[in-house]
């Protein structure tokens, strides 16, 4: 029998936005001690880009009463992501109960973007993610949650919906699948069907219809490419207060993403980040050591949003050679961290905006690289090992050399090592089935002429 956590939420309105959200939560298998966390806090995220949210009366107890506690920070799941963890001052009996309120963070001077998890209202309400809004227990196993709204202090219509559903939801999931979720609350507008919707809280200085009329096919085309069929997809908006916005953060069937207050929206930009974030929902390879996987979890999905809508008809030939003239033009050739080692880009990533694109293009183009070799052996797809793994079954580098091994030999697994060290690529002869052509260019990189490479049509 799964252990069962409950979840009760409640948004507070004030001045049409959310002023806080109070939680409370239950777990009946509890097995805290002075070593053993009863739930952590995870916070400090991506170089300290994404805090938890400020939040005051915590309070924890269980059928004897109060609960004194001490917070230290404990190991995390993963490398980018600190943990603290809340230790028992005594012995728990029975249910343990934890509530706190939870404030919508309050942006930097002259802040201008990071990932999209983090815990912010606007005009409208208030969108957030699982990790950075909800102390959450320490358990590796499935856990039957029940999760409840209270949306009594909301305005009438209101609505409250999370990445895995609408309302109030009873899943069994893991705390890394609760904590990997996204939501919206408040009084939301929508645009969606029935298995696609996008979500916002301010009304945008754009139209949102034509875009995701536009997006919708390729969407229905993926979920069948990669034998998702019942998949739902849903993209919550986000209003910025700062120029530079367009950004995006995903989670298994959803992301976040956000448009500028102050105008400047670029439709097919965003109609590309649209399309990258929804093709996350597949290709997925463990990335808890950053760096690790990080350039195949971002180069597959910019391989597939990018060739899979060509391949369907859905995009043509010269929307898709300057697609690949951005992701891989731009990105890695022209990219002064080309040849920095995977590992290394983490320490700089979040400074350094090239460096954090880096292995969007690099695996990219690795990836279309090897692609072209199996085809010309005739030794299948990557798809072959793709389609076997996902968020709920994370590929490992090791399954990736394992293939490599398979299909194209040692020599494969030298270039994939040579790859991770940031060893300089060149395209293949047949790339992209030889669709596009490929010229050869000089450009001066880090103070030095260097060879780079874009793409043409024929």
């Amino acid at each position: 029998m799964r252990p069962q956590l409950n979840i009760k939420i409640g948004p507070c309105w004030k001045m049409d936005s959310i002023a806080h959200i109070d939680y409370e939560l239950t777990y009946q298998d509890v097995k805290a001690t002075s070593d053993t966390p009863m739930f952590c806090r995870f916070d400090e995220a991506f170089g300290g880009l994404c805090p938890f949210p400020d939040m005051k009366y915590l309070e924890i107890q269980d059928e004897q009463g109060m609960i004194d506690y001490e917070e230290k920070e404990i190991p995390s799941f993963n490398t980018g992501i600190k943990c603290f963890g809340y230790f028992p001052k005594r012995e728990i009996k029975g249910i343990l109960r934890w509530s706190y309120r939870a404030f919508p963070r309050v942006l930097p001077e002259n802040y201008r973007s990071s990932p999209y998890y983090d815990f912010r209202a606007e005009p409208g309400g208030l969108n957030g993610s699982g990790f950075f809004s909800l102390l959450l227990p320490v358990a590796n196993e499935e856990l039957d949650v029940s999760l409840h709204w209270d949306l009594g202090r909301m305005p009438e219509g209101s609505r409250a919906i999370f990445s895995f559903g609408e309302g109030d939801i009873e899943k069994p999931m893991t705390v890394i699948e609760l904590g990997m979720s996204l939501f919206a609350v408040g009084k939301i507008h929508a645009v969606e069907n029935e298995s696609f919707g996008v979500y916002y809280l301010s009304e945008p200085d754009f139209e949102i219809n034509p875009i995701v009329e536009r997006i919708i096919p390729i969407f229905q085309y993926e979920r069948e490419y990669f034998h998702d069929f019942d998949a739902h997809f849903r993209v919550f908006l986000r209003r910025d207060p700062f120029m530079i916005s367009n950004g995006g953060s995903a989670c298994r069937y959803a992301f976040i993403s956000g448009y500028s207050a102050f105008g400047g929206f670029d439709a097919d930009k965003w109609f590309n980040t649209l399309i990258h974030e929804m093709t996350h929902t597949w290709p997925y390879m463990d990335d808890n050591n950053v760096g690790e996987g990080t350039w195949f979890t971002e180069g597959a999905t910019e391989y597939y949003c990018t060739w899979l809508p060509y391949v369907g008809g859905f995009l043509d030939d010269e929307f898709t050679v300057k697609c690949l003239n951005e992701k891989i033009g731009r990105r890695y050739y022209q990219n002064p961290f080309r040849e920095t080692p995977n590992m290394e880009l983490p320490k700089i990533q979040w400074k350094e905006r090239a460096a954090q694109e880096c292995p969007y293009g690099r695996g990219f183009l690795y990836l279309a690289n090897t692609e072209a070799q199996l085809r010309r052996a005739d030794k299948g797809s990557i798809d072959d090992v793709v389609k076997q793994f996902g968020w709920d079954r994370p590929m490992h580098p090791s399954d990736w050399k394992a293939f490599l091994l398979e299909r194209l030999g040692k020599e494969a697994v030298t270039q994939f090592e040579e790859m991770t060290e940031g060893k300089l690529m060149e395209p293949d002869p047949d790339i992209f089935e030889n669709k596009f052509k490929v010229v050869k260019d000089e450009i001066e990189l880090n103070g030095e002429m260097a060879v780079a490479y874009h793409f043409e049509k024929k």
